[in-house]
């Protein structure tokens, strides 16, 4: 009994020793003693390993300022995710507006993707006659008129500049908890508003549009009653 005694003494003051040892190394050693995370063996720096990975294409992303390239990420997804998506899931803008006015939840909620605050992000298409042309300020737009627009201010982004988040909240792939963090989210907001000016009114002068009949692919957001301004991704004189 006496041995069995000695032997569980000396079994615990093993374990106290060990963990006191630990605690040592712990403030000793700088770092974590085990790494939860993979390293970039060229950089040292924390690679991704959630979900979070997939803001560039499957390249891993890192904890660094400017590690990420939100231009060429949009470019990377342009045409496998982006396009496919406004084939799928962009809606006529006429019929869009007919639903808002007379069935608006039902309406929102079949083609909208919810951004929160009651608002919704649109993909849509159409037809229109330009009214107006104004490019007096870095928020250029173009007026469109339309018998089927409710009384509602249509109007498409000439650029440079846009205001919002319409076009990037309209893909429900690209949200907060894809990117590193909210800097990576906001930057891919801009790159594709970019983006889509620059392909929608390439080989086009847009001073020579008052009056012309154009066709339209984008994207907006929009409250109940207020007006619409379209972040174009498509355009096209038809007349």
């Amino acid at each position: 009994m006496a041995s069995t005694r000695l032997l569980g003494i000396r079994f615990l003051g093993s374990v106290v020793v060990a963990a006191v040892l630990l605690g040592v190394l712990a403030v000793a050693v700088t770092g974590p003693l085990i790494a939860v995370r993979s390293v970039d063996a060229k950089t040292g720096e924390v690679i991704l390993t959630d979900a979070r990975v997939v803001n560039a294409a499957g390249e891993h992303q890192k904890f660094a300022t400017g590690s990420f390239d939100s231009a060429k990420f949009v470019v990377s997804i342009w045409r496998p995710r982006i396009k496919p998506w406004i084939a799928d899931h962009a809606v006529d803008l006429s019929k869009l507006l007919t639903g808002l006015a007379e069935r608006g939840k039902q309406t929102k909620e079949q083609y909208g993707v919810a951004t929160g605050g009651g608002n919704y992000s649109f993909l849509v298409y159409g037809k229109a006659r330009v009214a107006d042309v104004d490019t007096s300020t870095p928020l250029g737009k173009l007026t469109l008129e339309g018998e089927s627009f409710h009384g509602r201010e249509v109007t498409l982004y000439v650029g440079p500049l846009v205001f919002g988040t319409a076009l990037r909240d309209a893909f429900p792939f690209l949200r907060l908890n894809s990117f590193t963090n909210q800097v990576q989210f906001a930057s891919v907001a801009k790159s594709l508003n970019d983006y889509a000016l620059k392909k929608a009114y390439d080989g086009i002068k847009v001073r020579g549009l008052n009056g012309a009949v154009v066709e339209f692919t984008g994207a907006f957001s929009t409250s109940a009653d207020g007006p619409i301004s379209i972040v174009p991704l498509k355009l096209k004189v038809v007349q």
